[in-house]
């Protein structure tokens, strides 16, 4: 790192030394056809000032292809990672809504054959930091039910929500008081 700072402070000093240089000739130099050479051999010092860390690079052997090939496999390496990731996490949402679809379509025919309610509607709220070990769980659980056919009164019985709360507790692992049942189509709204 030290090479490089001491190489550009040279540089920049050969380059002001040229410029002043160039300056003090060209302000002594005499008028007329002599002072455009002198302009062009000073333009042209500049040049060369300005382009010697560029000269120094060429005459060292300096693989430019293969310093951009080297940066562009490590950048392409790093958005292949990124990609892969982003890919993976989207997968994940992708089997989660799979998953919560299937466990809405398993409740709605699990109480189909009901004929004092109907299962009107289902959602399932699930743990979604893929970095906590309770990822894919169920959070919380929504159920809609309606009176069924045979329900001509438009009640039900506690018995029955009691049941319902069991048998879903029981069958998908979790706590009996994270499922929300909305009464509100029975007399009584509940």
């Amino acid at each position: 790192m030290k090479d490089k700072v001491d190489g550009i402070r040279s540089w920049v000093i050969t380059l002001v030394s040229v410029s002043i240089i160039c300056t003090i000739v060209e302000a002594f130099a005499p008028q007329g056809k002599f002072n455009k050479y002198v302009q062009l051999v000073c333009g042209l010092a500049v040049t060369v000032a300005i382009a010697m860390p560029f000269i120094n690079i060429i005459n060292s052997g300096f693989k430019l292809e293969t310093m951009v090939w080297k940066d562009y496999v490590t950048l392409s390496d790093r958005e292949l990672q990124k990609r892969i990731e982003e890919l993976q996490e989207e997968d994940k949402k992708h089997l989660l809504e799979v998953y919560r679809q299937s466990i809405i379509a398993d409740i709605k025919g699990r109480f189909l054959g009901e004929g004092d309610f109907l299962v009107k509607s289902v959602d399932a709220v699930f743990y979604e930091d893929q970095s906590k070990e309770n990822f894919g769980m169920i959070r919380a659980m929504y159920l809609v039910l309606t009176p069924g056919r045979e329900n001509r009164q438009k009640t039900i019985d506690n018995s029955t929500i009691e049941a319902i709360k069991d048998e879903l507790s029981h069958t998908f692992s979790m706590d009996r008081d994270k499922i929300i049942i909305d009464l509100s189509s029975f007399n009584g709204g509940e």
